[in-house]
């Protein structure tokens, strides 16, 4: 009775349902015992180029080089100039050469970006406010709204609407009540392999026009393998893979993208290998909707992990150095992740996974595994009042491609922010110089991602493990303190802190100041109550309505612990 009444008093407390990442209803895709694919140096190739791609080629490498002579080879085979044109050629099993150049994509750029009332791409194409409310967009509201997804017969009929340049799989139409949909399954253009073929990842760049939402979309294209170039300048994303089963982005810089540089949602058995992602409005890489990696059905009753256990990782992340975003890291249903021998640093935090926004497959998150990564400087506040003053009066299209404008809330100064996920586990990581926490333990209600029901309220933040961490030291040993190495609303059951070393000072180590070991991990089912209402106006932030809400300091850099 004590517990439900908590429970109750912690409702009430709850602001409306957040979004994050809008997206039309998606299914995970059927596994059959695949895993990402692997690099391919021959089989049918498509080469595109520029017009300046043999001075690229002739400045990226040197004379008489065998690189060189290659490359100016294939040159001669190149007939195409834009990347759609390619991929609209393209067979399943088909490689992509793209030389050196800048590719804005001319004829995409063509397709309009607006109202659809008439035409091949009518206002009923598209996906608004609720992840898959295929009404059309309600006054006042446009239909090339970023919040606004497009659903699957508008990527079908007409994938340059939305998306600068599109992979479109399947080509089965959206599900209807007369059709439901099965398990996806890839009809076309799987395997396919898209190479920019310069010396390093900016001599192929992939340039967006501000307007479209992706610059590069998959979706329900299995197997893809994306390499060596550069995304930037999306109205949304840099790279977006829905539905994808089977995928690596390997040596790619996604750059001053409004939202997120690369994200996958409802994706699997899919690496993230050598990525630098910065100036993103919201996360450098966001593998959100994860795929579970435990035996349950996810198409049936409500389940988590909890019933077997985290199994086995479905994506993996190595090698990234995301900095200078609001998040280095972020994903709403980050399931089943394995983040290692990565950096994030100089991002407003710097690794961030929730059960907090509505309308994600794969709730409540659960089973990531972060080991052997660098989670330091995480002070860059770009939630100033001036910073969003700015960024209201210069909507994204127009302002300089430079200045990053924030598209979710964090709280500043954070390392790590795990916002109600179950049965993680932060492993021998170096986390220092993030002045407010160097992991934050918080849990979130059910409630607010839409679920009611009072017995599942208590249902994140349980059976997390925090383990041979170095905190508030660098390694090479200099001290560098965070604010507080660890903090916890003290909610959750299985929760334990165990061989943490700190260097960040007396009193700075935890909140609270004794956390309980994996011997005798924690067992309270709710927070304390004057943690969590300090937390909730937090929730309530929004660029436009409420930028600075009242009673929350997330938006204001703490000085630097001492």
């Amino acid at each position: 009775m004590k517990r439900a009444l908590a429970l109750c008093l912690l409702l009430c407390l709850v602001p409306g349902v957040a979004e994050a990442h809008p997206e039309r209803p998606t299914l995970f895709p059927a596994w059959a015992g695949l895993k990402y694919p692997t690099y391919r140096r021959s089989g049918p190739k498509i080469v595109v180029c520029t017009k300046g791609s043999r001075k690229g080629i002739k400045r990226q490498f040197k004379a008489g080089s065998k690189e060189r002579r290659q490359r100016l080879r294939l040159l001669e085979h190149c007939r195409l100039h834009e990347i759609q044109q390619a991929i609209d050629a393209a067979h399943s099993g088909d490689r992509i050469l793209l030389m050196p150049g800048v590719y804005k994509e001319v004829t995409s750029r063509g397709v309009p970006v607006g109202d659809y009332h008439s035409g091949p791409c009518p206002n009923d194409y598209v996906a608004t406010e609720g992840f898959g409310n295929d009404a059309p967009p309600p006054v006042g509201r446009r239909s090339n709204d970023p919040a606004v997804r497009p659903d699957r017969n508008l990527q079908i009929d007409c994938p340059n609407a939305k998306n600068l340049i599109a992979v479109i799989g399947d080509t089965r139409p959206e599900p209807t009540p007369a059709a439901p949909s099965v398990v996806p399954r890839c009809l076309q253009l799987c395997n396919l392999q898209i190479e920019g073929l310069g010396r390093k990842p900016t001599d192929v760049v992939l340039r967006g026009d501000r307007l479209k939402l992706d610059v590069l979309r998959v979706d329900r294209a299995q197997g893809v393998y994306l390499r060596n170039f550069t995304v930037e300048q999306a109205a949304f994303n840099g790279i977006d893979l829905v539905e994808v089963n089977g995928f690596v982005v390997k040596d790619v810089v996604a750059r001053d993208n409004s939202d997120y540089g690369v994200l996958t949602f409802t994706s699997g058995n899919g690496l993230y290998d050598r990525i630098e992602a910065y100036g993103n409005g919201d996360s450098g890489v966001y593998p959100g909707s994860n795929q579970k990696g435990c035996d349950i059905d996810y198409n049936g009753a409500y389940q988590t992990c909890a019933m077997t256990g985290c199994q086995y990782s479905t994506t993996e992340l190595r090698h990234i150095d995301s900095h200078d975003n609001v998040l280095g890291y972020s994903g709403t249903a980050g399931n089943s992740t394995y983040v290692h021998d990565s950096r994030f640093h100089d991002n407003a935090t710097g690794l961030s996974t929730d059960s907090f926004a509505s309308g994600h497959p794969g709730m409540p998150q659960e089973c990531f595994r972060w080991e052997n990564n660098r989670i330091y400087s995480n002070n860059n506040n770009l939630f100033t009042a001036q910073r969003q003053r700015y960024c209201n009066a210069k909507p994204f299209p127009i302002r300089p491609a430079r200045i990053v404008c924030p598209h979710f809330q964090t709280a500043v100064g954070t390392g790590i922010l795990i916002g109600g996920g179950s049965r993680d586990t932060v492993k021998r990581n170096y986390i220092y110089d993030n002045w407010r926490h160097g992991v934050m333990l918080i849990w979130v209600p059910a409630a607010i991602r839409g679920d009611d029901r009072l017995e599942r309220q208590a249902d994140t933040s349980n059976g997390n493990r925090f383990l041979d961490n170095v905190m508030g030291r660098r390694p090479d040993g200099t001290p560098d303190p965070n604010g507080h190495d660890f903090w916890w609303d003290e909610q959750g059951v299985g929760n334990c802190w165990q061989g943490n070393e700190s260097s960040s000072g007396k009193g700075r180590f935890s909140d609270p100041a004794s956390l309980p070991n994996c011997a005798h991990p924690s067992t309270s089912p709710v927070s304390r109550l004057d943690k969590t209402a300090l937390l909730v106006p937090c929730t309530t932030w929004d660029p436009e309505k409420n930028p600075r809400p009242v009673a929350c300091d997330w938006f204001d850099l703490p000085a630097e612990p001492r």
